[in-house]
This record gives structure tokens, C-alpha cells and sequence, in this order.
């Protein structure tokens, strides 16, 4: 700055022999004094300048931060705005070019542009901006993208909540116009399920079964069946319909998809009481009578046949709705219909026809789990059952070289395929050996 000062203050004469004479350096002391006001409003227009560059410069980071946190808004872009000329240099320009009529009659020249910045200096900013934009441009992008996603989601949140209320009516409507049907449903399910779990509890414990809970459980089942029979109405829900569980049945009126659903469904429940009745029984003899150890092999026959009837009786109450829903010539569409009916049912009655062959099998097979150990065997492994920590009672050995008592691991075999020790694999597949009974309701 100094300088500068000693240089606006001091005219540049080229030599002593070009001053001009007393008169005309009279009349070119005016021109001299506009000069240096002139010269004096540029370095006071590059300070005002260089003070706003120092601002802006302070105050970038801070923009730029703002755009990063908001994302997915469209914000006015500040970088146009940063890397405008300033106000200052551009009036400075203007103020130069006004001036240069003065600068031609006086002998210096003012330069307010700022110190040159190499073209590698450029080149090099240049390209860190065009990184940060496209990351930035990445990034909006990505951001956007998830508040698109937020706002779809609202709006099918606010369409849902929309439709509710109608939903609930329906729903409210159905409840109240089959009311009774849903209370015989539920009054079913509920008996079915305690039942079973009594039925499969009581299989476990063999000869220290529950013979009145066994009892208790029979009468619910029979109280159930009679309540709903004789309480309920017979035209509404055609419970003779139910009741009739042979394969062939007679029906009186068309049915419609409801009457359909409520005869299916209520008769696989009747059913699947019936086969809970008849492995209740089972479990009511006596040792003596039917030994502990092949009552696993009736549990699974019983389920067996029971899963193949109740597929079996769903038949033909769809063929009937099927085939008495056309008349006429749509009678073909009737047949087309019950055919596709038949294919799609084929794989379902060819698994539950699988699973009762099986069941035979195993019910004729008399195969026993292991061998009949030493007794050099019997007091290596010890004087007690693993199981049932008592003394050995009819021990077995199996292929494990492990040593159970028989009804123990026989009652273990029926609920599991390993033995209790080593969990090698000594037995097939014990489904529906322990007494229980599928809870799939048969509807089609």
C-alpha cells in the first residue's frame, strides 16, 4: 500500500525535456487533481471489495451446510451467487472505463483486478467443484428418492385409514347376521382343542393316565354335538345336512356359497370330535387288554383314516354347488368347473391316501425298537432307566448300544425319532403317535 501511495502521489514524467511550459502546467493541474480523487475511489472501491470477498469466503461453509441438511428441497443455489463479481469490481469497472479519456492525457496506469491466479489454480478448483456437485447431486438424488418413498406410504396410510370405518360396518354387519353360526364355530373349536390336548397329554402318561379327565373329556365332546343340535336351528344352518356324514348325501334346496362353507367347515369339526371320541377310547383300555407300546401305531392309523375320510366327504358338496349352480346351456361350464374341482383335488387325496397305507403298514409291521441286552450289558450301563430313573423294567438295547426300558423309550419314540442320549436316528417319522389330531380345517 505504501507503495502504491508514493506512486499516486508522484507524477511519472518521462524527462525533463518533455515538462511542458508554465502555461500549460497551469492548465493541467486540474486534470492531475481529478486523478488522484479518481485513483483514491478505486483503492477505497478494491478495500470495500476484498472485505466483502472475506465475508463471503467466511460465510460459505455455512451454505454450503445448509444445502446438505436440507435435503430433497430445492434451495436457491448459493455457488452462483459466490462466484458473481462483486458489486465493488464491477463499478470499478465501469468507473475505469468512464475514465479512460483522463488516463490517456496522464502518464500512469491504475490496474483495481486483483493479483493473476495461475490457470493450474483454476483448473484445480475447477475440478474439486465439479466433484462435490455431482456427489452433491448423488446425494440429493438418493435423498429425494426416500422422501418420494415416505410420501407414497402417507398417502396409502391416509387411504387406508380412510376405508376403515366402511370396513368396520361390514365387518359389524356380517358379525351380527351370522352371529349363531359363529358362536357354534367357536363353541366347536374351543371343545376340539381341549379335548386334544387332554386326549395327547394323557397318551403320554400311559399306565398312570387319567382315567376321569379321559371321562371328562368324552362328555364335553357329547354335550357340545347335543347343545348345538338341538339349540340352533336346522332349516337356517342345515345341521341334518352335517349330521349326515356319510359320503353320499341328499340335499333339498340349491346351496349357496355360504350354506356351503358352513356344511364343509362345521362337518370336518364333527369329524375330527368323532376321531378325538375314538382315540379316547382307545386310551380308556387297559394295559392288559392293548398293550402301551402299540397303542402309538392305533393313534396314527386312527388319525390316518381320519384325514382321508374328511377329505373325501368335502367331495361332494362341491360337486352338488358346482354342478346345480347353471342350468341349461351352461350346464358345460358346470362340468369344466366340477373337472378342475377333481384335478386340483387329486394331489390332496392321493397325500392322505400315502399316509394311510403307511399307517397299515406299521399297524401289521410287529417291529421292535432294539434287542434284549446282557447282563454284563445292563451293569455296564447301570441298574437304573435314563428315563425314568427307576429299575429296568423289560430293558431294551438299542442300535446305539444304549439301554431304555421298553414302554419308556417306546413312549419317547412316539413323540421323537432319536434316542434320548446319543440323538441317533432309530425310528421313522412318530407324527400323530402321541395321540394328537391335526387342527387343518378340511374345506375344500
Amino acid at each position: 500500500m505504501a507503495s502504491n501511495d508514493r506512486s499516486s502521489s508522484s507524477p511519472n514524467f518521462h524527462n525533463l525535456a518533455d515538462m511542458p511550459s508554465s502555461s500549460q502546467t497551469r492548465h493541467s493541474l486540474p486534470a492531475m487533481s481529478a486523478s488522484e480523487s479518481f485513483q483514491r475511489t478505486v483503492e477505497s472501491a478494491r478495500y470495500f471489495r476484498e472485505n466483502i470477498n472475506n465475508v463471503i469466503r467466511e460465510i460459505q461453509p455455512l451454505v454450503e451446510t445448509a444445502r446438505s441438511v436440507n435435503a430433497g428441497v430445492q434451495s436457491i443455489s448459493f455457488t452462483s451467487l459466490l462466484n458473481r463479481p462483486s458489486s465493488s469490481s464491477s463499478d470499478s469497472n465501469i468507473l475505469r472505463q468512464h475514465s479512460a479519456p483522463a488516463e490517456t492525457n496522464s502518464s500512469f496506469v491504475v490496474n483495481i483486478d486483483g493479483p493473476d491466479i495461475p490457470n493450474e489454480a483454476h483448473t484445480h478448483n475447477n475440478s474439486n467443484n465439479n466433484v462435490n456437485d455431482a456427489s452433491e447431486d448423488t446425494n440429493n438424488a438418493s435423498e429425494g428418492e426416500n422422501l418420494q418413498t415416505v410420501v407414497e406410504a402417507q398417502q396409502m396410510l391416509q387411504v387406508i385409514l380412510k376405508y376403515i370405518p366402511f370396513i368396520l360396518i361390514l365387518l359389524a354387519k356380517g358379525i351380527y347376521d351370522y352371529h349363531e353360526g359363529i358362536f357354534i364355530i367357536l363353541i366347536m373349536l374351543i371343545t376340539f382343542a381341549n379335548a386334544n390336548s387332554t386326549v395327547r397329554r394323557e397318551a403320554t402318561k400311559r399306565h398312570r393316565r387319567s382315567i376321569s379327565s379321559l371321562g371328562v373329556a368324552l362328555l364335553y365332546i357329547a354335550a357340545c354335538l347335543l347343545f348345538i343340535h338341538f339349540i340352533f336351528d336346522d332349516e337356517f344352518h342345515k345341521f341334518n345336512d352335517v349330521l349326515n356324514l356319510a359320503l353320499i348325501r341328499t340335499f333339498q334346496h340349491p346351496l349357496t356359497v355360504w350354506n356351503l362353507m358352513w356344511i364343509v367347515v362345521v362337518t370336518d369339526f364333527v369329524l375330527k370330535l368323532l376321531t378325538i371320541v375314538i382315540k379316547i377310547l382307545f386310551s380308556m383300555l387297559p394295559g392288559r387288554i392293548l398293550g402301551f407300546q402299540k397303542r402309538g401305531k392305533i393313534y396314527l392309523f386312527i388319525e390316518a383314516f381320519s384325514q382321508m375320510y374328511r377329505s373325501m366327504a368335502t367331495i361332494q358338496p362341491w360337486l352338488y354347488y358346482l354342478l346345480e349352480s347353471y342350468s341349461g346351456p351352461e350346464k358345460i361350464v358346470a362340468v369344466f368347473l366340477s373337472a378342475f374341482y377333481m384335478i386340483s383335488k387329486g394331489p390332496d387325496l392321493m397325500g392322505r391316501l400315502k399316509l394311510f397305507k403307511t399307517a397299515c403298514f406299521k399297524l401289521l409291521q410287529n417291529v421292535t425298537v432294539g434287542s434284549a441286552p446282557s447282563k454284563e450289558q445292563i451293569q455296564t450301563a447301570g441298574d437304573h432307566c435314563p428315563i425314568c430313573h427307576d429299575q429296568y423294567d423289560a430293558p431294551v438295547l438299542l442300535e446305539c448300544r444304549h439301554i431304555f426300558c421298553e414302554n419308556c423309550v417306546t413312549t419317547w419314540f412316539d413323540r421323537e425319532q432319536t434316542c434320548p442320549l446319543c440323538r441317533a436316528k432309530i425310528v421313522d417319522d412318530p407324527s400323530w403317535r402321541d395321540g394328537s389330531t391335526s387342527f387343518f380345517v378340511q374345506i375344500f
